[in-house]
């Protein structure tokens, strides 16, 4: 998404693409080094409130937000999908990060939750009611993984 969403495809229109494309390059990295080393992040599905949370963030991305594209007027191949536009993945990224099975780093969310609040404000101006989830994604999963976290350490006594 970072090479060729923004910076290839999206550099066309919008000059702030080249920055935006190196933060979610960035963010692979971070999800990458979060994973392997720092936190050893690991995901799970558990039938509960949070996770069900995700769940529903993921299916969001993958389902509803191509539906509601086609419905608001977006064909194939010009719609923003999962897999090929940053806002979807970032809504799934956030519905993933709800499967963590340990604390978030912060430093994990913080591009997700500030192209959440970029990309909003982007659908807000160009019509696009898909993203209208980013943001809810965007507040709402910051929000639930900073109580989670909390608990995480509180169950752990720190």
């Amino acid at each position: 998404m970072g090479i060729f969403y923004h910076m290839v495809h999206f550099s066309a229109i919008n000059q702030a693409a080249m920055v935006f494309g190196a933060l979610f390059i960035l963010e692979g990295l971070v999800l990458i080094l979060a994973g392997s080393y720092a936190s050893k992040l690991r995901f799970r599905f558990t039938a509960k409130a949070v996770p069900l949370v995700g769940a529903a963030f993921m299916l969001y991305a993958m389902i509803l937000y191509p539906l509601i594209g086609r419905l608001a007027g977006h064909a194939y191949p010009r719609c923003p999908m999962f897999g090929v536009a940053p806002c979807p993945a970032t809504i799934f990224t956030f519905g993933i990060l709800l499967w963590a099975s340990r604390p978030v780093p912060l430093y994990v969310v913080a591009i997700p939750f500030l192209w959440s609040l970029v990309g909003v404000a982007a659908a807000v101006n160009l019509q696009v009611p898909q993203d209208y989830g980013l943001g809810v994604a965007g507040v709402l999963g910051l929000v639930l993984i900073l109580v989670r976290n909390r608990r995480f350490k509180q169950a752990r006594g720190m």
